[in-house]
């Protein structure tokens, strides 16, 4: 898992993976890659959201890329990284047990 919440979901010899790094690359932001033919957590988590296709990007839980990864630039990640980057974590402690 990546420190900030990045994850890439790809397998080997998938072009559009490759376009999807390059693209992460030009944001400045440190992504984890998840190939999904060597983590069978990650085939499976792929499996129960449905997907059929790598690349699949995720911050924090959220779906990035729910278009063709062509349609993207470097510019339009970004933006939606930083957004979701902005949110807390869904299982991060609001601290309201302890009337913080």
């Amino acid at each position: 898992m990546s420190v900030n919440g990045i994850i890439l979901y790809t397998q080997p010899n998938c072009p559009f993976c490759e376009d999807m790094k390059a693209m992460l690359d030009k944001t400045g932001f440190t992504y984890y890659v998840s190939n999904i033919m060597e983590d069978p957590k990650a085939l499976a988590f792929m499996k129960t959201q449905g997907h059929t296709v790598v690349p699949q990007l995720y911050v924090n839980d959220y779906h990035v890329n729910k278009k063709d990864t062509i349609d993207y630039t470097s510019e339009e990640l970004y933006s939606i990284i930083s957004e979701h980057l902005e949110k807390p974590w869904p299982w991060q402690d609001s601290g309201i047990e302890q009337g913080l």
